[in-house]
């Protein structure tokens, strides 16, 4: 079956009335067609933690904070200040070794050091144990912040600085990280973040899934894995991609084709719960992109849901859980 006949069919297929208030319904009226014909789903539901996956492992990694120097991106004066992110290091870290690397951002009114702390330290048991268990290779997490001191008493209000964030990653944070710490970049200056992005994947929840959306939208040469959770686009204006789905997913489209990365460049993982309040949010954005099959199919995007999640911090785990391996699979060495 040829490409163009594959796109067809997927978008014929998008074409028909979407439904996104009842999860099993739409699971089951949302196909897409992949490259080799076999139909997969667009939505797919995720796979529960395994037993003793919330205990502490035997070997356990460490936490580091990093204050660094950094500029104000969010209202464009370019005066100096600091900020702090944390990164998470696998049990035995060998400088000697290249990792994969995840930046995850928090949402609205947590810190970057939340996702660490929250939930009696769940994600980092849960990175223990998908590596000890061999479910992925050794790899660094970090968890920055948009906040710019403290949170805005609104979390729409945080749209400029979640729009920041990720040229702050680029030019700041990611050359102090991974010329700190052995990843898959070679040098640390645009050249080297672009030619190591396939082993380097952002994300985030609520507000930080804004930011990540802002990060495909900005800056696709430094990462190739996308994990917006419970978050929409606002590129086009706040809420933009649940108001406007069809809108964004055009204006998102052309900055893929406008990149060297349309096609497999890149991947989409998005999620959300069934009873979280920004479950259409996402679903409708993503159910938009989906109808412009010859940019978004099967081969790099696809949604995932946890029945009955509300919109907070415990799900998370699951959904890294579910994701991770997908971005960096275990490795034969």
């Amino acid at each position: 079956m040829t490409r163009n006949l594959i796109s067809f069919i997927y978008a014929l297929l998008l074409s028909l009335p979407l439904t996104s208030c009842n999860a099993n319904e739409a699971g089951s009226e949302t196909p897409v067609i992949s490259d080799n014909g076999e139909n997969t789903p667009l939505i797919n539901e995720t796979r529960p933690i395994p037993d003793g996956y919330g205990q502490d492992a035997n070997e356990q990694g460490s936490i580091v904070r990093i204050d660094y120097d950094t500029r104000d991106y969010a209202e464009g004066t370019g005066m100096a200040r600091t900020n702090t992110a944390y990164v998470y290091l696998p049990y035995g870290y060998d400088a000697q070794k290249q990792y994969n690397i995840l930046y995850f951002v928090h949402g609205h009114y947590s810190t970057a050091a939340s996702t660490f702390e929250d939930e009696d330290g769940a994600v980092c048991k849960l990175l223990d144990q998908m590596i000890a268990h061999g479910d992925i290779d050794p790899m660094i997490v970090v968890t920055p912040s948009y906040n710019y001191g403290q949170p805005t008493s609104n979390y729409a209000d945080a749209d400029p600085y979640c729009r920041a964030l990720p040229q702050e990653l680029v030019n700041d944070l990611i050359p102090i990280v991974e010329s700190r710490y052995h990843t898959y970049a070679e040098t640390t200056d645009t050249e080297g973040i672009e030619a190591s992005r396939d082993h380097r994947a952002i994300g985030g929840f609520s507000m930080g899934a804004v930011t990540t959306w802002y990060a495909f939208d900005e800056t696709l040469n430094a990462f190739r894995y996308f994990m917006p959770v419970s978050g929409d686009c606002w590129s086009l204006g706040r809420f933009a991609g649940m108001n406007r789905p069809d809108d964004t997913a055009a204006y998102l489209a052309e900055r893929v084709q406008q990149s060297p990365y349309a096609g497999n460049g890149f991947y989409i993982w998005a999620a959300s719960g069934t009873n979280d309040s920004a479950y259409s949010e996402i679903l409708l954005q993503i159910e938009g992109m989906a109808r412009l099959a010859d940019v978004f199919n099967a081969t790099n995007m696809t949604f995932h849901q946890k029945e009955g999640a509300r919109h907070e911090f415990r799900p998370i785990p699951e959904y890294l859980y579910n994701a991770l391996p997908f971005f960096f699979p275990k490795s034969n060495e």
